[in-house]
Order: structure tokens, then C-alpha cells, then sequence
């Protein structure tokens, strides 16, 4: 049977559940009349088939037309790869190559391999959408394919499937099996032979010609050592003695993974992996000594550490992968005409509140500015909540929560309480609890309550477990900011949680040494008379878990504020900002600037600042030029259908004519 004709069957036979769909998308094969033979093109082949095997993770979708296809005809319209369950499009890229058509589904990142093209596990429809309507696929001379159709694939699940080596079911199909690339330090990038030194607190950026498998990516397997020869001179040589000695990596950050069987020249020049490992202390280079050499080894020795997707370890080359670092940075952010947020320092962010936001912004010196937003902050389905003076509610899923200035609000469940907001959690008033009974078990009490194997576990999977045990504990959990301007007195164990930033005033009181935070910030300020109950700020042994799905019930708001810039120039006339960033799905970035000194009014200041979205409109009334700026990160978050993926972004580059 036909390839065409096998499609029109399988959608006739669907066409009495979805016609009016159907109609909607004009996909209805074999149910429109056709162009003419003789000048349609024509679809010959689809390789995987539908109905066949499943689609690992990275495979690609080729179709084959009798004449070369018009690289502008194939659109996000024209042709579609749609997850049934989530309605969500397929994210990778068409590429046109005369008759041959191919989608590429973007790589998987994260260890879960969830975060590729294709959702492990789901169904995809392909539909193509041909004669009569407009937007159809056309040949170069332009005759329309000759009807609309449609292919039903699904994805192999990663449920129960091995690690990479291990026996189990394939979920990436790798081009050379049995032979691996290597990881090395690509010409052009810091601490090359051909580059600047990699500044002395940054983390070494290595690429692969293949991508790698997430899954075998173990930070624990690799060592920076001094190379061997080289020599470290000043007061600061003495952190590093010897050859031998070594800096461990806290963590691999898999920045991309591209690549996959079959894909076309183009493609194959820009595929592969890069990685950046991060060193667990700077690296021990004196100030003003030139570059040092230093080498990244595998502990695990040769056959061991990150693999292809066939299980073949990448490794190393022969010898450990060499570079140089310095300890000035070569590549300062600020020129005599430009400065450049790449976003991989801290030091540039003024974590202020802005009131005007659900939260703020996470920028800790990654390379981004994006959202940490927590599975647990719940579904909003409570809308906007105002405590009242007593609440009885075991479990508030709000989108923002609020107790009022000069009110209490009293907690009265007896086992587990959980206040969660997708937004912000602001506790202007009072917030307490008092459980009467015996002595409470403490949330991390290995008596009591025994962790899971490893270091950590998700927030979600402990905030589950902890339902079912139903002690009596509190837990607040903000997406957003967790903002204390009033006190929260509790004689239970706490736990705050914020996905933006935990902010206070004044040290909430909780059960000795049961007062938990997670999250950035938490720099409660300490009473004049420290209260012997309170207990320390202790980080918990768990990690905040974003969502697989989008959750949000209304739109948030994240923003982040820059340190003022230019720092040692005087601006005349700025340009227009360069800006780069992700808007991810169904969200939005914005950049502002306002005037440097808008800080000295405070929080009020801020709120007050005129925010322009030109820098070139800041000016400086005295000189009649331009003023120093602070730049205003926006990401906008708002609800969708599909999966969770956030705007970030990564990068501004602001420029100037300096005054003379």
C-alpha cells in the first residue's frame, strides 16, 4: 500500500472523531481534490514510516518530494510536529536541502532527558498541509503538494531504562557507535594557544565534535592540576603545592548538545556538545605573574567519564586537556566606549526589592538572568489570598498571599501546614502557630524521618513525603519573593521556601534549631536581644524542582537591577542597547534603564524612577549629555499550554561616544 494512500486511510478513519478540526487546520487527506499530476509535488518518502518504531530522542523526520522543495514554503503552518498530549510544537528546526526536507529536534541537556525536541514517552503528529490552500508546502517552481497529510509517531519513554553503557532500551541514536570524539579547548575560546588566558575565577569552556549523553556527566570524575613543569610564583602559589595537587569540579553546565545521524554538512560543521566545568575555588594564579598552564584530568583514568549516546567515553586526548589562566582579567566588561553584561559575575547585581514585580530575577553568575520557580509553589487555584486571624487550611495554593500590616494571622492545623503563591508571599502583620502536645520531630531528624540516598532530594518529592508522614510542620513556599516586614512566630519546625529572593527584617522565630530556608538570600536582620529559640539559618538538604509542565494561573513578573555602568567613563551620547536572550514559551523579556542615583531614595526611590527603554534618553542635566544608567531585567512568565520553559536572557552590550 502507498505511503500517501496509507495516510489518507488513517485520517478518514480519525476523521469522524476531529472533523471540525480537521477542517479548522485544512488537513484532510485524500478528502480535497488534488492539483493536476503533472504539476504537483509530490511526497515519495517518509523515513522512520509512522506506525513504526519508536522515534528516539534525537532522531530526525525526513521527507523526500519529487522535486526540490522551496526552502520558504516550509513554516511553522505548513508543516507542523505536535505533541497530542500538550498541543505543544516539537522545538528543533526544518532545514531544506533540495527534495529532502528534515526536522531536527533540538538536544537533550539534562540528565533526565527531558528537555530536548521531543517529550520522552508522548505522541507527535506530523501534518503537512497541501492543494488547495495557500500556505501549502510548494516545489521551487512553485506547484503546491498535490494534498494535505498526516503521520502519528511516538517517542520512546525513558522510564526503567538503563545508563548510558547499561543494558536497557536505545533512547539516542549515535553516528560513529563504537568510536567517541575528544573533549578538547576549541581554538578561539579562552585558555586556547590561539586566545587570551582564561581569567583566573571562570569556568573552562570544552567542546565535543559529538553530542554527549547528559546521563554520564559526573563533576565528581574530573581534577584541575597544575601542569606539570609549571610553576606558581607569589603569595598566593602556596594554595596549589606541587604538580599533584588539584581543584575539583563542582559542577558540568552542558551549554549545548547538538548533532544526530543523517543530518546535513551545514549542520554537521556547528554540531557537537560544549561544556563548561566549573572549578570548586578559583584558580591560584598571582596577580601580575602572566599566565599559568593548568590541565583538567580524569580521575577515573583512561574508558571512564562522559560518553557518546552509544556508552563510548569521550574521555580525554592522550595527554589531559591543557590551557592557560591569568589572573587579570583580559576581557574586562567595560571598554572606553562599552560595557558588556555576559552575566557570568554577580557582582553587577544590586538584589534590591522592586515592589512593582512578583519576584526577583536569579542572577548569580551562570551566564543568565533567569527564574528558578518552584513545582511545589502549587496551582494558584485560591487566586489572590488575604489571611484572615485565623486559618485552618492544611494546603493554600494561592497566586500571591498576603497578611496584612497590624493583623494576625493564627495557623490552626494540627499536622502538616503548607502556604503556597505561585507569586509573592508577603507577611506585612503577624504570622504564628502554637500546636499543643509533646515534642515535635524535627524536619531533618534522622531518627524520624530518613533521608533518601545521595546528597539532596527535590523540594517536591520531600513536600510529598512529608503530607504523608503529617507532622506538625510549616512550610511557606513562594515562587516568587518571600518577603517578611512583619514577624513569624512559630513553635513548630519552618521551612521558607522562594523561588526569586527570601527577604526579613526581623528573624522569624521557629523551633530551636528547626528554622529552614531555600532559596537565594535569607539575610534576615538579628534582634538587638538575640532570642535564645531562634534558630540559625540552616540551607536544608533539599533542591528547588521546576515544573515539566507550565502551572501558572496569572502572568508573573521577575526583574533584576544592574550596578550603574558606565563605572570609570563619562557617557556623551549612548547607542541603542545590543540584547540577547530566549523569550521561551509564552514569555516575554523586557530591558530598561533608569538613572544611576535613583538608589538614594531607596526602595521608594525605585518605585518613583522614570524607566526608559533607550539609554540614550537617561541624560545628565548638568553637562547636557548622557547620565550613567542602571539596567531593569524583566521576564514575563505567562500561562500557556505545554511544556515549563522560562525566558533568560544572555547577554547586553551597551555602548557610548565618551565625553572628552
Amino acid at each position: 500500500m502507498g505511503l500517501a494512500l496509507r495516510a489518507g486511510i488513517a485520517l478518514e478513519l480519525r476523521r469522524a472523531a476531529g472533523w471540525a478540526a480537521l477542517v479548522g487546520a485544512g488537513v484532510l487527506a485524500g478528502c480535497l481534490p488534488s492539483a493536476p499530476d503533472d504539476v504537483a509535488l509530490q511526497l515519495e518518502a517518509v523515513s522512520p514510516e509512522a506506525g513504526g518504531p519508536l522515534l528516539l530522542l534525537n532522531d530526525s523526520i525526513r521527507l523526500t518530494f519529487n522535486k526540490a522543495v522551496d526552502p520558504t514554503s516550509v513554516t511553522r503552518d505548513s508543516a507542523r510536529l505536535v505533541c497530542e498530549a500538550t498541543g505543544l510544537e516539537a522545538q528543533g528546526d526544518w532545514e531544506v536541502d533540495g527534495r529532502l526536507v528534515r526536522f531536527r529536534p533540538a538536544g537533550v541537556r539534562n540528565a533526565a532527558l527531558s528537555d530536548g525536541g521531543f517529550i520522552p514517552g508522548q505522541e507527535y503528529r506530523l501534518t503537512l498541509v497541501g492543494f488547495p490552500f495557500l500556505g501549502a508546502v510548494r516545489s521551487v517552481g512553485g506547484a503546491a503538494l498535490d494534498r494535505s497529510t498526516a503521520f502519528d509517531y511516538r517517542v520512546v519513554s525513558v522510564e526503567g531504562v538503563a545508563a548510558p553503557g547499561g543494558e536497557g532500551a536505545v533512547l539516542l541514536r549515535d553516528a560513529s557507535p563504537g568510536r567517541a570524539e575528544v573533549l578538547r579547548v576549541a581554538a578561539g575560546d579562552p585558555g586556547s594557544a590561539d586566545t587570551l588566558p582564561l581569567p583566573w575565577d571562570e569556568p573552562l569552556l570544552l567542546s565535543c565534535a559529538e553530542p554527549v549523553d547528559p546521563r554520564s556527566i559526573q563533576a565528581a570524575d574530573y581534577e584541575f592540576r597544575l601542569a606539570l613543569g609549571a610553576q606558581l610564583r607569589g603569595e598566593q602559589g602556596g594554595a596549589l603545592a606541587g604538580a599533584m595537587a588539584a581543584i575539583g569540579v563542582a559542577r558540568v553546565e552542558v551549554v549545548s548538545n547538538e548533532g544526530e545521524v543523517g543530518m546535513s554538512r551545514e549542520a554537521e560543521g556547528a554540531a557537537g556538545a560544549r561544556l563548561r566545568f566549573h572549578p570548586r575555588t578559583p584558580f591560584p594564579v598571582a596577580s601580575g605573574r602572566g599566565p599559568v598552564v593548568f590541565e583538567l584530568h580524569l580521575k577515573a583514568g583512561p574508558g571512564g567519564g562522559i560518553c557518546d549516546f552509544s556508552g563510548t567515553p569521550v574521555g580525554l586526548p592522550q595527554r589531559p586537556v591543557r590551557f592557560t589562566v591569568a589572573r587579570e582579567d583580559l576581557r574586562s566588561p567595560e571598554g572606553a566606549d562599552s560595557y558588556t553584561f555576559d552575566f557570568t559575575d554577580d557582582l553587577d547585581f544590586v538584589p534590591i526589592l522592586d515592589r512593582s514585580s512578583d519576584g526577583t530575577a536569579r542572577w548569580i553568575g551562570n551566564g543568565r538572568v533567569d527564574v528558578r520557580f518552584p513545582a511545589a509553589a502549587g496551582d494558584g487555584r485560591s487566586g489572590e489570598v488575604v489571611l484572615g486571624e485565623t486559618e485552618a487550611g492544611r494546603d493554600t495554593q494561592a497566586t500571591r498571599i498576603t497578611v496584612p500590616a497590624l493583623a494576625t494571622t493564627r495557623l490552626l492545623g494540627e499536622g502538616l501546614v503548607v502556604l503556597r503563591a505561585q507569586g509573592r508571599i508577603n507577611i506585612e502583620g503577624n504570622l504564628a502557630r502554637r500546636v499543643p502536645g509533646g515534642e515535635i520531630p524535627g524536619m531533618w531528624d534522622s531518627s524520624t524521618f530518613i533521608m533518601p540516598e545521595g546528597d539532596a532530594e527535590s523540594l517536591s518529592a520531600w513536600l510529598s513525603r512529608a503530607a504523608a508522614l503529617d507532622h506538625p510542620w510549616t512550610v511557606l513556599i513562594a515562587g516568587g519573593d518571600l518577603v517578611v516586614t512583619g514577624q513569624i512566630d512559630v513553635d513548630t519546625p519552618l521551612l521558607l521556601v522562594a523561588g526569586g529572593r527570601i527577604r526579613g527584617v526581623g528573624r522569624p522565630r521557629a523551633a530551636a534549631g528547626q528554622l529552614w530556608l531555600l532559596g537565594e538570600g535569607g539575610g534576615f536582620e538579628l534582634p538587638h536581644q538575640r532570642d535564645p529559640n531562634a534558630s540559625p539559618n540552616v540551607v536544608p538538604p533539599l533542591v528547588i524542582d521546576e515544573p515539566l509542565y507550565n502551572p501558572l494561573a496569572r502572568p508573573l513578573t521577575f526583574v533584576a537591577l544592574s550596578s550603574p555602568v558606565p563605572k570609570g567613563q563619562r557617557p556623551r551620547f549612548w547607542s541603542e542597547a545590543e540584547v540577547l536572550g530566549d523569550r521561551g514559551i509564552g514569555g516575554d523579556f523586557r530591558v530598561q534603564f533608569l538613572r544611576a542615583d535613583v538608589l538614594q531614595g531607596g526602595e521608594e526611590g525605585l518605585a518613583q524612577a522614570t524607566r526608559f527603554d533607550d539609554p540614550g534618553l537617561v541624560l545628565d542635566p548638568t553637562s547636557g549629555g548622557g547620565a550613567p544608567v542602571r539596567m531593569r531585567v524583566e521576564l514575563v512568565l505567562r500561562p500557556s499550554r505545554g511544556l515549563w520553559r522560562p525566558p533568560f536572557l544572555d547577554r547586553v552590550d551597551l555602548a557610548w561616544s565618551p565625553d572628552r
